[in-house]
Parts: C-alpha cells; sequence; structure tokens
C-alpha cells in the first residue's frame, strides 16, 4: 500500500507540472488581450493594496532596522543597470531577484565583523536559528575543540554545512559534523544560512538547514591584519586572544590567484575565574552541591546506600585539616573505631567534598594555523574556465579535567560481575595492602567471574581476598587528567565549468560545471593521567611499602609508583569524502512571463571513516578514559537531481493580482551503497501581487537522512555519566557507568517540512519608508524516526519506556528496592519523532540623512533578526505520548548531556552609524548590538529544592568602532600657470603665459610618507558584553553552571585590530 501512495504521489507531480505547462500555453495564446483588458483592474487593485499595506506598517516604523539597503526607485534619466543573476544556496538556477522562494540569510565579511565575531563559537552563537545542543569550545566534559552548527536545534547532524557549496569532511572521530573551526573567518566571502529543508537539491543531512560559506576567489593586492583581544576587564581572567593573517591576490580579465595565511591563539580561562564557575557547590543559586565525595581519606558508604541507624561515612580529619598526611597502618579494626576518622557529615560543609572546578578550565587554550590557495583560469574566454582551490589546517587543543577519582571499583568476581563497590562510590583495596589502616574486612571475595560477561575475567579478585570497601581517592599528586587533540584538516577542489553558446544562440543560457573534491579530517588524541588497571590492582595487592599505592594518604606516592600507573593513552580518527559531479543549468524555451529554467545533475561521493584506539584504550583496562573499539566503515552514494523553475506571470507579463509568481520544483534520487534508494522533492512559490515590493513565499520539502558511518559502524564505548539522578536509588550526583555503541539494524530518518512567509518593502510604494525591509517566515520540521543516543538522565527518568537499557544490581536493602544502577546501555537507535514549529523575522532599516536636504551627515543602519520557537514536541516511542520541551533547558532526547535549550525566543537588534562620503567621517563605521536569549525552564531534578525554576533571559551589548584612512587624492588642476612641458622638469617660463600648461594627474594617485602607511589602513576598536553580565544561572548545566551552547563565560571582551591594503 506504501509502494502505490508513492507512485501516486509521483503521478501527482507529473500530472500538476503538464498541466501548469498547459495553463502557461494557453495564457501566452491570449496575451495581448489580457493584458489591455485588465490593465485597468489592476491599477485600481495594486493602488488599494498598497495603500492597505503601507497604513498597516507605519506603526512599525520606529521600531525598524536595517541589513541590506533597499535601491532607490530608477528615476527618469539615471542609468538603467542590468540586474546580475547569481545562485543562491537552497537553488541550482541562477536568478536576479532580490527576494527568493527560500528563506535565507546572508552574513558578509562587514556584518561578520560587525557582530564582534572572534572565532566560530562566537558566529554560531550569535545565530538566532542555531539553537538547542551542539559541540563548541565551551563544552570541556564531553568536547573535543570542534564547533558545530545546530540550526533549530533538532541535531547538529540534521544541518549541512558546505564550503563553496560542496561537502566537506566531518569531524576526524567517526563524526556526522563538519567542525567550523577548519574555515578561516578572514576568507569569508559571505555565508548563506538557509532555513529550510534542502534535501531535494543537496541531499542527506539537509534536514534543518544549509550552512553554507563562501569563500574569496578573486581579489588584487595586498591585506595585512593583525588583532588582540582579552578578557582581564570582566569578572573572567586573563585570557589573551591572537590572530593575524594575509590575504593576497593577483590577476588579470583571465586569471585570478588568491593566497592566504592565517593563526589564532587564545590562552585558557579557568573555571575559579568566574564566580558562577569557581565552586561546584551551586547551592547558593539555587542548585544541588555537585562536588565530588571521592577525596583521599574518605572512606565508606554514602547515606542513600546506608539503611537507617546505620553507620554513616568517615573521613580521616588530619588528611583534610594539616598535620599528618596518612592514617595510622592497621591502628584499628575498622573505621567507625578508630579515632583518627570522624563521621563524613560532622565536618563543616567546605571540607566535606572535593570542589574540583578549582582544577579544570571552563574554555581551553587553541591555536591554530591555515594555508589557502586558489587559481580560476578562463582557457576559451566564457566557454572553457578552470578552477581549483587548496586548503590546510591544523588546529590544536589543550583541555583538562580535574585529578582523577577512582570509580568504578577495578575488581570484580563471579558474585559482583560488573563492581564490587557500587559505581560512583569509590573502590575496593584488599587488607593486605601495607597502607590499609583497617585489620577487619568488609568482604571476603569468592573470585572468579560470571560467564555471561566474559570481559570481567580480567578484574576478578583472587579468591579469598579481603576488601575494605568504599574507598574514596583522588589522585592529586598525579596531576589534572590532560586531553591534548591536534587536528590536520585538508581540503583540494578542481574543476571546470563552461558555457555553450559556440554551439548556437539557443545555448548561450546553458552553463556547465564538473568538479573534484577530496577532503580530508585527521585527529590524535592523547589523554595523560589515565590509570592502567592492571597496573593499579597489582600495586593494591602489592605488601612492599615501597612499591605499593597509597590511596588513604594525601600526596603520599612516590614518582615511581605514579609513573608505574599512570599512563598516556592515544586515539587517531579520520574521515575523508571524494566527491565528482557534473551539472548543467539553462533555459529550456520562453513563455510570455519569460523564460523557463531548468537544472539537471549527478553526483557520486564515497565516505570513509576509521577510529583507531591503542591497545589500552581498546582493551578497557583504564580508569579516567573511555574504552571503545576500532571503527571503520566506507559508504557510497550515488545521485541525480532536477530542478524546474515556471515563470507563471511576471513583471513583463502579469495579470490582477498576479504581478509575478513563479514556481519551483526540485527533485533528488540518491542510491546509497548501504541502505538502497530513495527520492525525495521539494516544491516552491514565489508571488508578488502588486509589485516587487510585496513578495509570498512558500516551499514544502521532504527530507531523507540515512544514518552516518558513525552511527552505524562505531565500537562500543565504556565511560561514566557524571553526574545523574535516580529517582528509584541513587543520590543526586551520582556516577554510572555508560556503554555508548553504533547500530548496524538503524533505519533512515524521514522529514515533511513547509514554509511560508513574506518579505514587504514599502519605500517602493512611499519614499518616507524607502530603506525599510520587514519579512516573516514560518516553520514546520516533522522529523521520524530520529537517530540518537539517548541522554543518561532522560533514560533513567523514563526508563519503563526503555527498561532493557537500564542494568541494576541487586538491592541493598528496604530502601532501594529496585538496586542501584549499575549500567547504562546507550546505543544509537530509531525513536520516535520531533516537531518544530516556530517563526523567524526581520525588520531592517536603513536611513541616509542626505535625505532630509540638510547636507550628508551619513547613515544610520538598524537590524532586528530573531527567531521564535512556537512548539516543540518529542514523541520518545513511535506511537507514545507526546511532550513538550519548547521553553526549556536540556530539551530532547540528548538531555542535560548535550545541554542548550530551547528558549521561545532570540534575537539580536544592531544600530549602525556611517560616516557621510567626502568627509573625514567618511571612514567611520560604528554602533552597537543587542543580544537577548529569553528565559526557560531548569530541570527540576537538578535544582535545590527539586522545583521547577526559571532561567532569567540574558541580555547583552556589544559595541564596536572603525575607521579607515582613505586619502583622496588632490584636487585636479586645470592649468598650471608659469610652468610648461617643453622647459623640462617643470622648469619655470618667462614671457610665456599658459603654454603647454600640464594638468596635475588624479588617475593613479599614490600617498606619501605617512599618508602612504595610514591610506587604506583599517583600526577596529571592540567590546563585547560591556556590562560585563555573568551567563544565567543553570542548575542542569552541571559543568560550569551555564548553558554553554547559547551563552560563554568570558564576560566583558575587549579587541582591538589593525587592518592594512596595499
Amino acid at each position: 500500500m506504501e509502494k502505490d501512495s508513492i507512485n501516486g504521489l509521483k503521478m501527482i507531480r507529473y500530472s500538476a507540472m503538464i498541466a501548469a505547462i498547459r495553463l502557461l500555453q494557453l495564457l501566452a495564446e491570449n496575451s495581448r488581450a489580457a493584458l489591455q483588458e485588465c490593465a485597468a483592474m489592476k491599477k485600481r487593485a495594486n493602488t488599494g493594496l498598497r495603500l492597505a499595506i503601507i497604513a498597516g506598517v507605519l506603526p512599525s516604523v520606529s521600531a525598524a532596522s536595517a541589513q541590506d539597503v533597499t535601491p532607490m526607485p530608477q528615476t527618469t534619466g539615471q542609468p538603467v543597470v542590468t540586474a546580475v543573476e547569481v545562485i543562491v544556496t537552497g537553488s541550482n538556477i541562477p536568478t536576479s531577484e532580490e527576494v527568493g522562494p527560500d528563506p535565507v540569510d546572508t552574513y558578509r565579511r562587514e556584518d561578520i565583523t560587525r557582530l564582534g565575531v572572534r572565532s566560530a563559537t562566537d558566529l554560531i552563537q550569535k545565530l538566532p536559528a542555531a539553537t538547542g545542543s551542539a559541540i563548541n569550545e565551551n563544552v570541556v566534559n564531553g568536547g573535543d575543540g570542534r564547533v558545530e552548527i545546530n540550526l533549530r536545534g533538532i541535531l547538529a547532524k540534521e544541518t549541512l554545512v558546505l564550503q563553496d557549496g560542496r561537502r566537506l569532511a566531518p569531524v576526524g572521530f567517526a563524526g556526522d559534523t563538519v567542525d567550523l573551526n577548519t574555515i578561516p573567518l578572514g576568507l569569508i566571502d559571505h555565508i548563506d544560512v538557509l532555513k529550510d529543508g534542502a534535501s531535494a537539491i543537496y541531499g542527506a543531512d539537509a534536514v534543518a538547514g544549509v550552512f553554507n560559506v563562501w569563500l574569496i576567489h578573486r581579489f588584487r593586492g595586498l591585506e595585512l591584519y593583525s588583532s588582540y583581544g582579552n578578557t582581564n576587564l570582566g569578572f573572567a581572567n586573563d585570557a589573551g586572544e591572537e590572530r593575524g593573517y594575509l590575504l593576497a591576490g593577483t590577476g588579470d580579465d583571465k586569471t585570478d590567484i588568491v593566497v592566504y595565511a592565517e593563526f589564532y591563539n587564545r590562552a585558557a580561562i579557568f573555571s575559579r575565574d568566574a564566580d558562577i564557575s569557581s565552586n561546584a557547590d551551586v547551592t547558593r543559586f539555587g542548585g544541588p552541591d555537585n562536588r565530588s565525595g571521592a577525596f583521599a581519606g574518605h572512606v565508606g558508604p554514602p547515606p542513600s546506600l546506608v539503611p537507617p541507624g546505620g553507620p554513616d561515612s568517615f573521613v580521616y580529619q588530619p588528611g583534610l585539616n594539616g598535620g599528618a598526611l596518612t592514617p595510622t597502618p592497621h591502628a584499628y579494626q575498622d573505621v567507625a573505631h578508630d579515632p583518627q576518622y570522624v563521621p563524613f557529615a560532622s565536618l563543616p560543609r567546605e571540607q566535606q567534598r572535593f570542589n574540583f572546578a578549582d582544577r579544570t578550565p571552563a574554555l581551553p587554550a587553541v591555536d591554530r594555523e591555515y594555508l589557502y590557495g586558489s587559481l580560476d583560469r578562463k582557457i576559451c574566454d566564457q566557454y572553457l574556465e578552470l578552477f581549483a582551490d587548496f586548503k590546510y589546517v591544523r588546529t590544536f587543543w589543550d583541555s583538562a579535567q580535574a585529578q582523577l577519582q577512582f570509580t568504578p571499583d577495578v575488581w570484580t568476581d563471579v558474585t559482583h560481575p560488573f563492581f564490587i563497590t557500587p559505581t560512583g562510590y569509590g573502590f575496593s583495596v584488599p587488607i593486605q595492602n601495607p597502607f590499609n589502616p583497617f585489620t577487619v574486612a568488609e568482604y571476603t571475595s569468592p573470585g572468579g567471574f560470571d560467564p555471561r560477561f566474559p570481559q570481567s575475567q580480567s578484574s576478578a579478585a583472587p579468591p579469598g581476598t579481603q576488601f575494605t570497601t568504599f574507598v574514596r581517592y583522588r589522585a592529586l599528586e598525579a596531576g589534572p587528567r590532560t586531553f591534548k587533540i591536534t587536528t590536520d584538516n585538508y581540503e583540494f577542489t578542481g574543476g571546470l565549468k563552461g558555457n555553450l553558446g559556440e554551439f548556437g544562440d539557443y545555448f548561450k543560457t546553458w552553463n556547465w560545471e564538473t568538479g573534484f573534491r577530496y577532503s580530508e579530517d585527521s585527529r590524535v588524541e592523547r589523554d595523560g593521567g589515565v590509570v592502567d588497571t592492571d597496573a593499579l590492582r597489582q600495586a593494591l595487592l602489592d605488601t612492599n611499602p615501597a612499591t605499593a599505592f597509597n590511596p588513604f594518604g594525601l600526596n603520599q606516592n612516590s614518582r615511581a609508583v605514579i609513573d608505574k600507573i599512570f599512563v598516556t593513552t592515544h586515539h587517531l580518527g579520520r574521515t575523508s569524502l571524494t566527491l565528482e559531479d557534473l551539472k548543467l543549468i539553462g533555459d529550456l524555451f520562453n513563455l510570455p512571463a519569460g523564460p523557463i529554467s531548468f537544472a539537471v545533475g549527478g553526483e557520486r561521493r564515497t565516505e570513509r571513516a576509521s577510529d583507531q584506539p591503542d591497545a589500552l584504550i581498546s582493551s578497557g583496562h583504564t580508569l579516567g578514559g573511555v574504552t571503545f573499539a576500532s571503527t571503520r566503515g566506507s559508504r557510497d552514494v550515488w545521485s541525480i537531481y532536477w530542478e524546474v523553475r515556471l515563470p507563471v506571470t511576471s513583471p513583463a507579463w502579469n495579470l490582477p493580482g498576479l504581478y509575478s509568481l513563479e514556481l519551483d520544483y526540485q527533485e533528488r534520487f540518491d542510491d546509497f551503497s548501504d541502505f538502497g534508494g530513495t527520492e525525495r522533492p521539494k516544491f516552491s512559490l514565489r508571488w508578488e501581487p502588486i509589485d516587487s515590493a510585496l513578495t509570498i513565499r512558500a516551499t514544502y520539502s521532504e527530507a531523507y537522512h540515512a544514518p552516518t558511518l558513525s552511527d552505524l559502524f562505531r565500537g562500543p564505548l565504556v565511560g561514566a555519566a557524571d553526574p545523574v539522578s535516580d529517582p528509584r536509588s541513587l543520590a543526586t550526583g551520582s556516577i554510572v557507568a555508560t556503554n555508548l555503541s553504533g547500530n548496524p539494524n538503524l533505519q533512515p530518518e524521514t522529514a515533511y517540512e513547509w514554509t511560508y512567509g513574506a518579505v514587504i518593502t514599502p519605500g517602493k510604494w512611499w519614499s518616507p519608508l524607502q530603506g525599510l525591509t520587514l519579512q516573516a517566515d514560518f516553520y514546520h520540521i516533522d522529523l521520524r524516526a530520529v537517530t540518537v543516543q539517548l541522554d543518561p538522565q532522560y533514560l533513567i527518568n523514563h526508563e519503563d519506556q526503555f527498561p532493557r537499557q537500564v542494568i541494576r544490581g541487586p538491592s541493598t536493602g528496604p530502601d532501594d528496592a529496585f538496586g542501584p544502577i549499575v549500567l547504562l546501555l546507550l546505543p544509537e537507535q530509531n525513536l520516535g519523532r520531533i516537531i518544530q514549529e516556530g517563526w523567524d523575522y526581520e525588520l531592517a532599516y536603513s536611513f541616509d540623512t542626505a535625505r532630509l536636504e540638510h547636507g550628508d551627515c551619513g547613515t544610520l543602519t538598524a537590524t532586528l533578526n530573531g527567531t521564535y520557537i512556537d512548539r516543540v514536541s518529542l514523541q520518545a516511542v513511535a506511537g507514545g505520548p507526546e511532550h513538550s520541551v519548547v521553553g526549556k533547558f536540556g530539551g530532547g532526547f540528548l538531555g542535560t548531556a548535550g545541554g542548550g535549550s530551547f528558549t521561545h525566543n532570540r534575537w539580536y537588534a544592531s544600530l549602525f552609524y556611517d560616516g557621510p562620503a567626502g568627509s573625514p567621517l567618511a571612514g567611520l563605521d560604528t554602533g552597537f548590538i543587542v543580544h537577548y536569549i529569553g528565559q526557560y525552564w531548569d530541570i527540576k531534578d537538578f535544582t535545590k529544592d527539586g522545583q521547577g525554576r526559571k532561567i532569567r533571559e540574558w541580555v547583552t551589548l556589544d559595541w564596536m568602532l572603525n575607521y579607515t584612512f582613505n586619502f583622496a587624492a588632490p584636487a585636479a588642476q586645470n592649468e598650471v600657470p608659469g610652468y610648461a612641458k617643453d622647459n623640462g622638469k617643470n622648469g619655470k617660463v618667462t614671457g610665456i603665459k599658459d603654454k603647454n600648461v600640464m594638468p596635475v594627474s588624479t588617475a593613479e594617485y599614490s600617498a606619501c610618507g605617512w599618508r602612504a602607511w595610514l591610506n587604506n589602513t583599517t583600526i577596529t576598536l571592540g567590546v563585547n558584553n560591556v556590562f560585563d553580565l555573568a551567563p544565567p544561572f543553570v542548575a542542569a548545566a552541571n559543568e560550569n553552571g551555564y548553558d554553554e551552547q547559547t551563552a560563554n563565560i568570558k564576560g566583558r571582551t575587549w579587541y582591538v585590530a589593525l587592518k592594512k591594503r596595499f
């Protein structure tokens, strides 16, 4: 039945196209009569509509703002400007229209500068349409230095990133997203953000939209840029930021050559540098105490595992308060009778736990280098052109986490196939260890292992081993855990393009292009401060004090013991993409309203991914690191696509209410080597009912997203979720083991999307509103069979829906009837659906003071750009209940692990001033930008009182000033009396008046001396977050206490820049 439905839909599509063409033919036959008959009616109707719309727009003018200046209406005597057709992201057919059928935001170099963008993270966080969960440089625990963009907040992998209209390789660690840090900011010509599905033209991944970065391929001269910024004038500590680049280009009417080099360095900001993140105990803000109970000298189970009236956990008091650094060995039977230990609860609150935030970076240090070159060469005029470019990027991310806590336990046996001491509560130490101060064992192991879990054989305790359990320890003497990631990213593109006009006039509009791209992302991760569990078990069983490991004392282990236990692991990841494509674009034939245009093309790409851990990681014999097996996979994708644009009416041939009507149809067929074929369409409508001042647009599209190689083939990754809360057993802030893995049985995602909206420029009707543009677009996304790994907290909270994925141990008492969680299984899986609806809006206004006829005082430009999310509904299981996450933090299946928020409203507003031409202020560009992130709800499981709390809005103000020195050539003088050319070197002429006079040349003026150094020099001053406002506290954002996806911890950041063009 489903196949019949699909065939029926295809018949409807083709029938509609045939009917539309036939209608156009009929209209053409009667065009002249229709135009004459309807001209008067059209004039009256259009006048009435214009007046009505202007009346509605007038109240909004006071709030108007602008990004693109609307051209002034053509007046008699002005030269006719020929419109240039360009390719706009979302279509392969070029257009000269100002407004297209798709909602696209374009950010040019000057826009990026005005936004105060200093890095890729800055750029993404300033775009209102980018929301939800996405990794960026603020994410330390779970981050790796990459920067993702997540349009609409669904999943980052649903947004397709392109460079010059072609795909790039994803992150090397078997990733499914492109790292935006591999795109040099100084080389960007403009960025198109398509806020609509585009699978019909670009293929899978383009579910939520497209982020298309266009680089500079034509440049003349030399541009040098240097910049420095810092956070030392705000609440954050000194974090110097350095950036510089060289951009050079040359060429002629046939050749363009561009070369580029850039460096970027930034120091770290530590959590202790900002009040909001300085202490993991955030009860003062309304959150939980996230400090760790793992530190040397803490022994005994937590209160959540102790029955009423049972023994409390104890703390070795000299270890916290000075004095002796290790307890007396074998002094007493057990911790409850040892006077060197005191009850945990008896200590002052600030001493009960370890504040790991005092030792972790909140924004790790980075450095990046870029090299780029491009060549464009016309071989045979416009009929044949060669193009090629090459890019190399090296990045280094230097991060760290607090010293390792020893959990989960390194011992198992036949009755405890996972851990003898429950996960999150320390580990077990043999009584025979010479530093164990207790003589009475709490547990005697029978040894052996459970054959259902063969991996536990290596950690099985020797039969009869006696243990002290629930021993907490943190290796302060070993130093922090370090995570250093080096990336080498390569991209090469080459191809040919041309025009077929040489074969006849009919083919003058036919252009073709064929290209090849190879892209690779290779990463090496080196993790220090990781424990070799085999070596640790040997050191715990060792009875020699000189070589045994001491987990009870503070900084008591020698360097030799530390070096034997702590190791550095290595991990190599590589992804590559090989792409070949061919496309043909042109006009088929002319209709009264214009030509029917088409685009047709094909593409073949090969995707490869590998993730190779060292032997220690793959064996699982580590503590403090992750465990996963090697991953390797590849796929081939063959694609063909086609697009047709039908002009029903146009300014040259129209009817009343149909000044211009344009229909666009796209379809793409993809054949995956591992999933077979799929065909997805897109329909677009662009309608100008009156004239070009009002455009109504709409789209409908379907998307298909095959699982990524990472989704399918990622090897099992054993790690830990920290912290989580289990209402059935665990206390808030517990640690549980996790097992993440790919899933070869995944099914593709499908999506159904539509948009509709309008763009109005009323200044074309009434001159006082000239420069004003208003636009709004509604969007709807219905994504089904969503492929995702569940957030650990989401899984725990919805355990009944996924009972086989929460593995619990035996009950520990009457208050723990369900038993503690020992493992969470988190494979990639197809869940239910996500439905999201909202509005994108923009108000733009540009006011040229010369219009007041009192002289030119410059130009004011204002912009308001935002997104309002009205609905985000999640359905975890197909057919199951839906629940709303809009207006909440951690919404979605990713939950707090991915972070992010679905705040209802997010926008930025700017006001800029440009100095008047021909004055000393001509080079001035200065203004302010306000960034607004609306309120949303915290997760009550993480609040201090377990109740919901509202996260306040975050409103920041940025300021920027540019001044460009541009010394004008001296005014030309028609005559220079008293000097003559024929007297040599401006010799003085006597007796001859006004003979052979030489005019002073201004055509090739070049400033001299200090003017030469300042000419074409731009000085930039800027301050982001002028009022030094800290991000709002989020209780569920347990790493640094704020939403790292939407905010930052930099505080007031100032910067200066110097740019010189030769």
